[in-house]
């Protein structure tokens, strides 16, 4: 059986632990964000090299521009690829953040049921609150809602030109 005086500690505790994650989770994109930036140099670093090379092997503008659309080609190759794994890593983090704030409200609830004076219906709001906030960051859900809104859109432009034929 568990004594009213252990429940707060396990709701200090989640709150606690939640927060210990976040900060983990802002580490490791922290990390990310360096390993980008490290390869964004590289890039740049290679780029002028061969940019440099181009024009220290050209024998005439066809040959430095040979090289150089070499040079630019590898470039773009580079930053596409840094591009994507900026994008991974921003969508990664959203959702580690989201499934941190889902774990916490949970055991948070979990932490508080029988506890005297605990909010019991008081916490539904809460609950619509973070499955509603499911649903936006989710990647399906931005679909859905700019393929709503065009449509919104479609129909308001319709109605005008409807109401203008008139």
């Amino acid at each position: 059986m568990t004594t009213p005086s252990t429940l707060p500690f396990d709701a200090c505790r989640a709150q606690t632990c939640a927060a210990l994650q976040m900060l983990a989770a802002g580490q490791q994109w922290r990390e990310t964000w360096l390993t980008l930036q490290r390869r964004r140099l590289s890039r740049d670093s290679a780029a002028l090299r061969g940019t440099l090379e181009a024009m220290r092997d050209a024998n005439d503008w066809n040959d430095f521009a040979v090289g150089s659309q070499a040079a630019l080609r590898d470039y773009l190759s580079a930053s596409m690829a840094i591009w994507q794994e900026g994008v991974a890593a921003t969508m990664q983090g959203a959702g580690a953040w989201s499934d941190t704030a889902r774990e916490t409200m949970q055991q948070w609830q979990q932490s508080m049921n029988g506890f005297p004076g605990s909010f019991g219906g008081a916490a539904l709001p809460m609950r619509e609150w973070m499955a509603a906030f499911e649903r936006a960051v989710s990647p399906a859900a931005a679909a859905g809602d700019a393929a709503a809104k065009r449509t919104t859109q479609a129909r308001r432009a319709a109605d005008s030109g409807a109401h203008h034929a008139d």
